[in-house]
């Protein structure tokens, strides 16, 4: 299909583009400029802005087979209405897809109710407050011929952006992590990646008058986010409450509300009838061994395929952490491939052979982090060839509660990776204690 979308130079715009693009749909951009914008993918570009409802005439030309509106609202019910009109009046009668993004947010709190579902009665906070009335006015549509559909997002991450990223920022900024409200807050989260591919069903497959609500992890809590967001900041310390008087003079009381608000929402209605499948990893993962910690490369072009390689190794270390923090033998044997791996251990004893490391480890881990553990960062990798990688790692020592043990020294993990089968594991691996 081609594709209008709005939003398209946006956070989610850009990963929809590249979902749509993957899917063999053609995306016309709508853009506030005629400039050119290499490398985002786009079929072509119209000149408007949602801001703007009368530059959208003729925006929807008649070899447009679908419409995405992405961009964020105006703030203004009657300006958000007229775009609506403005989009959606050429499909009429087409049967074509028009698909809104609205949000999770208009549910409102769910209270003690879990994993709710898009039968739910809407409950706006304030942020979001007329929004409900624009996804009525979207589904109405349908009566006029137009294939209308609304995807409810929740709170996305991944690629680095998002509201996790204002986490992020604001434990550097204030040298501890930190979360809004109440302990119990909870948020439902997406991938932007899986967010896409969800756009991309609802344009292909989504029924008429069909509401989706676009959430991979249905509640997760806040604190848990904000502590892997301090993590992504290089900060080890429990996360600290920020009153929501507080926190709405640093973000203004509408965005304080919303960060504050503890909702539990399901998206499993666009698995099972969609056949939606958000796999990525989930927000804390994210946060700690993804994208909102950057990682020094050598040794391999830029771009998407380097991208995934680091990615699958960050997650190797990530499993090797796992392992030894919950003394894991299996899963952490698990990490090393079978052909003469080598070990030398932090306390320079050498093991050569898979049955050596197998020996040690059965014997050493079960018990040993009662008292301590540690966490470990990718820093470095370099590629000496596709399937050969150097890793250099940063290993804090830690208490059970995940705070930084101040008077121990850091370890320097080097491995050395092979791919093999198409997974990374092990070959050769050496821990060195940093000396002051």
């Amino acid at each position: 299909m081609k594709v209008l979308l709005t939003g398209a130079t946006g956070y989610i715009g850009s990963a929809v583009t590249d979902h749509l693009t993957a899917a063999g749909h053609q995306v016309v951009a709508l853009t506030r400029g005629a400039e050119p914008q290499p490398g985002r993918g786009w079929h072509a570009q119209v000149v408007g802005d949602t801001a703007d409802p009368a530059s959208l005439a003729g925006a929807v030309t008649p070899d447009i087979e679908a419409v995405v509106h992405l961009a964020p609202p105006s703030g203004d019910a009657d300006v958000d209405t007229a775009v609506i009109e403005a989009l959606a009046a050429p499909l009429r009668g087409t049967g074509r897809p028009f698909v809104y993004t609205s949000g999770v947010w208009v549910l409102g709190a769910t209270g003690e109710a879990q994993d709710i579902g898009e039968e739910a009665p809407v409950n706006p906070i304030d942020i979001v407050g007329y929004r409900p009335q624009i996804e009525q006015r979207v589904l109405a549509e349908v009566a006029e011929g137009v294939r209308a559909v609304v995807v409810r997002p929740g709170i996305v991450y991944g690629r680095g952006g998002g509201i996790p990223a204002i986490l992020v920022d604001r434990a550097r900024q204030q040298e501890a992590p930190e979360y809004y409200g109440e302990a119990g807050v909870r948020w439902p989260t997406v991938h932007v990646d899986d967010l896409a591919e969800l756009f991309v069903a609802a344009v292909e497959r989504a029924g008429a008058g069909t509401v989706w609500h676009g959430v991979g992890e249905s509640a997760v809590p806040v604190r848990d986010l904000a502590r892997a967001a301090g993590r992504a900041a290089g900060l080890l310390a429990a996360p600290r409450a920020v009153p929501l008087e507080r926190a709405a003079e640093v973000f203004g009381p509408l965005f304080a509300g919303a960060l504050a608000l503890d909702q539990s929402v399901s998206g499993g209605a666009a698995r099972t009838v969609l056949g939606w499948r958000p796999e990525r990893p989930g927000p804390v993962a994210e946060l700690v061994s993804g994208s909102y910690r950057p990682v020094e490369v050598f040794g391999a072009p830029d771009g998407p395929e380097t991208d995934a390689e680091v990615a699958a190794i960050r997650r190797l270390v990530a499993e090797v952490e796992h392992a030894q923090q919950n003394e894991l033998v299996d899963r952490f044997l698990g990490v090393f491939r079978r052909e003469d791996p080598v070990w030398t251990t932090g306390h320079g004893k050498r093991l050569s052979g898979f049955e050596e490391i197998e020996t040690f480890t059965r014997k050493v881990l079960p018990g040993a982090m009662a008292e301590s553990t540690a966490v470990y960062d990718v820093e470095r990798v370099l590629f000496l060839r596709p399937d050969v990688a150097v890793v250099n790692v940063r290993q804090q020592p830690v208490r059970p509660d995940g705070s930084r043990i101040a008077d121990r020294p850091e370890g320097r993990p080097f491995y050395v990776l092979v791919k093999e089968d198409g997974t990374w594991r092990v070959g050769a691996a050496q821990n060195t204690v940093v000396a002051d």
